[in-house]
């Protein structure tokens, strides 16, 4: 007759990993760091000139290798420049929850639209 396999011991949980020197700290809610190819219309990014938000959909030159956005500032509509990344480098921005989704949730029209139909009586008159 075989022996019963003897029980493991457990391990006990470990504490979290304080952070590494040098590291950033965590990023307050809302923001987001992304490519810049990832960045959308109404987005908002804060440097030492100020705070802009994003007019324009990015578009990438120098074979891809360069990344420039159109902003203007959120205190002055009228003030807008051109903004140059390279395609590697994270920017952080202020991003509103989901508004892609929630605009397109608020204009599809429901699935019944495309699918209902009324049969209509043809008559020959």
């Amino acid at each position: 007759m075989a022996k019963p396999r003897p029980e493991k011991k457990r391990q006990k949980a470990k504490p979290a990993q304080p952070p590494l020197p040098g590291m950033p700290p965590p990023e307050p809610p809302g923001t987001a760091r992304v490519l810049p190819m990832q960045l959308q219309v109404g987005d908002q990014i804060t440097d030492e000139a100020g705070t802009w938000q994003v007019i324009a959909r990015p578009y990438s030159s120098a074979g891809g290798k360069h990344t420039q956005v159109r902003v203007q500032r959120v205190d002055q509509p009228g003030t807008t420049e051109t903004r140059l990344w390279g395609a590697y480098e994270k920017v952080t921005v202020i991003r509103k929850e989901n508004t892609r989704e929630a605009n397109d949730d608020q204009s599809a029209p429901s699935a019944d639209l495309y699918y209902t139909f009324q049969p209509v009586a043809l008559t020959n008159a």
